[in-house]
């Protein structure tokens, strides 16, 4: 058994230099091209040198790892194997008695380390390197970040009513409105207490305001006119309107998912519910996340499988393109799934599992019938 572990520590040793090599290389590759695109579309109209350019990418730099670390398994998965293979060491392990469990095993564990690493720390950097990428870029270029953003359409609601509210922008990081007008419905009469599953909800009174400011638990607005139905109008300096929103959920409502890290996803779509919102896109983005470790485990076995034939039976070049000819195609069918979930053509879970779930269970099933028939 110790011979065995030390087998298995060796190989995870030298799956982990793989990824590192291939990670490196890639990651090497894409901030060279990028620094350049940095130089030519944000150097064209600010004043930076290849400095400020190397310094806008290595902010985009978590991201970017994030993405080509699905790629970055494969190939070093692939390269791993089939140098254990050139040098005999596969051969002499299955001479031992190792079955190909024992050998994939230290790649599985990796995968499964370094995609809940992604899950849990990268994504969450990625994103906060992302928005001081975007206000680097702003500042350089003299533009107005999220302020500049007009027309928001926000509701909110818990079983007290719900509320619809219009805004003609949006100030700063999502923390004030201006040209605010709010309409407040009853909440409907169902039985059950789900929105919509009764009477529609009755339509209570229409605010207008010049701002609203965002405080911790209310909207306090600014210059109000208050219509109330069936009774009279007034006038108010101030109002305080309750709210389960915050600056970040406010910010969610009209920003991309990307925008939003994997640990505030989950109040994200709760709230976005509440406020009887479709919450399709967090869905979708926190399912991918979870997805993550399965989708590696998938693309360290496809990586090692294809590098199970022993070199001197021949056909090993092939094989080895055939398994990253699976890899990409598996990545991609992850895209067209994304698509298909983000058009309502497929739910967001079944778009987020459904792909790299069969990809391993499929590569599973390949080394079950290689390794016991």
């Amino acid at each position: 058994m110790s011979v065995f572990n030390r087998i298995q520590r060796y190989i995870f040793i030298e799956c982990l230099l793989g990824l590192a090599l291939t990670l490196g290389v890639i990651l090497f590759a894409i901030i060279l091209v990028d620094v350049v695109e940095q130089l030519r579309t944000i150097g064209s109209r600010a004043d930076i040198g290849f400095g400020g350019a190397l310094e806008l990418t290595l902010y985009k730099t978590p991201g970017l790892i994030q993405e080509t670390l699905p790629f970055a398994m494969l190939i070093g998965s692939i390269l791993t194997y089939s140098r254990l293979n050139r040098r005999s060491e596969i051969a002499a392990m299955r001479a031992a008695g190792v079955s190909a469990w024992r050998f994939l095993g230290p790649a599985m564990l990796l995968a499964g380390l370094v995609g809940a690493i992604m899950v849990t720390l990268l994504d969450p950097l990625a994103t906060r390197a992302n928005e001081a990428f975007a206000e680097r870029r702003d500042d350089l270029m003299n533009t107005r970040p999220v302020s500049a953003t007009e027309g928001v359409w926000l509701r909110q609601g818990d079983e007290t009513g719900q509320s619809v509210i219009s805004a003609k922008r949006v100030v700063g990081r999502g923390e004030a409105l201006e040209g605010v007008t709010i309409y407040q419905f009853a909440p409907d009469l169902s039985v059950d207490g789900r929105p919509g599953a009764g009477e529609e909800p009755a339509f209570t009174r229409r605010i207008d305001a010049e701002r609203a400011v965002l405080r911790p638990g209310f909207w306090q607005l600014e210059g109000v006119i208050e219509n109330v139905m069936g009774g009279a109008t007034t006038r108010e300096a101030f109002l305080a309107i309750p709210t389960q929103l915050d600056s970040n959920t406010l910010v969610s409502r009209f920003a991309s998912s990307k925008t939003i890290p994997f640990w505030d996803l989950p109040k994200i779509i709760r709230d976005t519910r509440a406020a009887g919102l479709d919450p399709g896109q967090y869905l979708l983005k926190f399912h991918v996340l979870l997805a993550t470790p399965v989708l590696m485990i998938a693309m360290s076995l496809i990586g090692g499988v294809v590098c199970l034939r022993l070199a001197r039976s021949g056909g090993l070049s092939q094989l080895i393109a055939s398994g990253a000819f699976a890899g990409f195609i598996l990545y991609f069918v992850t895209q067209i799934a994304s698509g298909l979930s983000a058009s309502g053509a497929a739910p967001p879970e079944a778009a987020a599992w459904c792909p790299p779930l069969t990809a391993l269970l499929a590569v599973l099933n390949v080394i079950a019938f290689s390794e016991d028939g």
